[in-house]
């Protein structure tokens, strides 16, 4: 038995087409699906990319591990001390490590994050490339098909693909945006109404500031993505160059499908095909964006492939819709693997569902967002309920309730309508809060502990405030201040405590390397 876990950074799940999308972007993911099982409402616990892929392979909540966001103490795993794992709170790899299974993966995500207690999952670690940022899937099937093929006459390995195609800036060849726009209609929301009001929505990666990151730029990959997102044809624009990452994701998956078959190994190797987060492409007034609690980061797509398992299941089982987290993947392999599920892992398993059979649902789920914003989420069937603690620099609303299912893009906050279903939401979202932190031996909610500085790793509200007034954008500086100036009972708080995540000559260096970059790519 062999097993390939395809981690694809920012592939939206309703942009595939074992999800419904119009468009036919993944011919070869629709192809695993026939014959798997595709989970429908599958969330990360943690977003976005360090919190959701150290929350995967801990199989717990950013609040307990430690690793809700993207910087300092918000992005501290939280590591026993001694010369071995945990016994009941051990990493994946390591848990899989010690029932026989040969850990490896083909990633760069540990040096791009500084996530180094992710390569504890790993007897094997490697980098495709030299490059720590936007790397080309190319290069991962290049290194992953060939360590497949040295190890294709073995048993009982597990192997972990990073793709980055997804993520800005869209990298791929002018050719592949193209045969995205000739595929079919794009979506029909965001409509000229709906892009017109986002135009007073502030924050990087938002309508005016598509590109904002630091400092102003244009966009450094011009034919797959345009400057500002203005006028439909924009949008388009934005979204066919996202579309087109995903096809030529695809055909790499492709590749990679067919040497299984080539090796004669295809029916002896599970495929698990996921994603670290999804994406905003105007939700919340966010584009190409992963920065909010919303369901279009949130939500997941998930593929399973178990050979003898899932290959002969009726239609009515090749879908699950159990609302289900990301930290219950852990336990699921090792259900399926019938290794022993270490107590501490928070997740609990689905491999019931797997193996086709009816399997219950939680009630609601509760999702953190710490890289952008401070925020969480209370996802029941129907509604989602947004917490924002602290907005970064971005336009958000302190609380927001929704619809999902008659309003899939989260355009009508029903928080005044609809008191007390926005009550009962914030009662689950504190017996969540309760469970996990608020008990004898509970460490401290690192959203919490880290309030002050907040999410400003990748902006400085100062220096953003200063853009919107450089752009005749004043009153949304004054709303940013008013947003970070004061907290209940208007008690004054200061922006930042001691540490600085952006100093002048930090500030520099960063806009010198973007300056080099958009100047390689042109």
């Amino acid at each position: 038995m062999r097993i390939i876990y395809i981690d694809v950074d920012t592939l939206r799940a309703d942009h595939t087409t074992p999800y419904g999308y119009a468009r036919p972007t993944t011919p070869n993911l629709q192809a695993l699906a026939d014959r798997g099982v595709t989970f429908d409402r599958y969330y990360c616990s943690d977003s976005p990319c360090l919190p959701s892929r150290t929350a995967l392979t801990s199989g717990a909540f950013g609040i307990s591990n430690g690793v809700i966001g993207h910087f300092g103490e918000a992005a501290r795993y939280r590591l026993d001390s001694g010369h071995q794992p945990h016994p009941e709170r051990p990493l994946l790899g390591q848990r899989l490590g010690d029932h026989g299974w040969y850990t490896a993966a083909v990633s760069m995500f540990a040096e791009r994050h500084r996530a180094y207690h992710f390569l504890g999952n790993f007897r094997e670690s490697i980098r495709a490339t030299n490059e720590i940022n936007d790397e080309d899937g190319s290069a991962i099937n290049r290194v992953g098909l060939d360590w497949i093929r040295r190890h294709a006459e073995e048993d009982d390995w597990y192997l972990h693909l990073t793709y980055w195609e997804p993520h800005t800036p869209y990298l791929t060849e002018p050719g592949w945006t193209e045969k995205a726009a000739a595929s079919g209609p794009p979506p029909a929301w965001p409509d000229q109404a709906a892009i017109d009001g986002h135009q007073e929505v502030y924050g990087p990666r938002s309508a005016v500031d598509l590109h904002y990151s630091v400092v102003p730029r244009t966009s450094p990959t011009p034919h797959n993505a345009p400057d500002q997102i203005r006028t439909r044809a924009d949008f388009e624009h934005l979204i066919n160059g996202f579309d087109g990452t995903i096809m030529y994701w695809d055909q790499l998956f492709g590749e990679l499908l067919a040497t299984l078959d080539e090796l004669g190994i295809a029916e002896e190797t599970a495929i698990i095909v996921s994603a670290d987060h999804g994406e905003s492409f105007g939700e919340n007034g966010s584009y190409g964006e992963h920065g909010h609690a919303n369901e279009a980061v949130l939500r997941l797509p998930l593929v399973v492939y178990w050979p003898g398992v899932t290959d002969d299941l009726p239609e009515s089982a090749r879908h699950c819709d159990s609302l289900l987290y990301n930290i219950d993947l852990a336990p699921t392999l090792c259900d399926l693997l019938d290794v022993p599920i270490p107590s501490g892992w928070q997740g609990a398993s689905f491999a019931d569902a797997v193996r086709g059979e009816e399997i219950g649902s939680r009630d609601y789920l509760v999702l953190s967002q710490g890289a952008h914003t401070y925020q969480r989420a209370v996802r029941t069937r129907d509604h989602m309920y947004i917490r924002t603690y602290h907005p970064g620099v971005m336009k958000v609303e302190w609380e927001q309730l929704y619809d999902v299912t008659a309003d899939p893009h989260l355009t009508r906050n029903l928080v005044e309508e609809q008191p007390e279903l926005a009550g009962t939401m914030r009662t689950h979202l504190a017996e969540w809060w309760h469970t996990y932190a608020g008990r004898p031996g509970a460490l401290p909610d690192p959203m919490q502990t880290t309030l002050q500085v907040g999410p400003t790793y990748y902006n400085d509200p100062v220096m953003y405030a200063e853009h919107l007034r450089a752009t005749g954008r004043a009153h949304l500086a004054e709303d940013l201040e008013r947003q970070l100036s004061t907290a209940v009972g208007a008690t004054p708080v200061s922006w930042h405590a001691s540490e600085q995540s952006w100093t002048p000559q930090r500030r520099a260096r960063m806009a010198a390397l973007f300056a080099q970059r958009d100047d390689e790519l042109d």
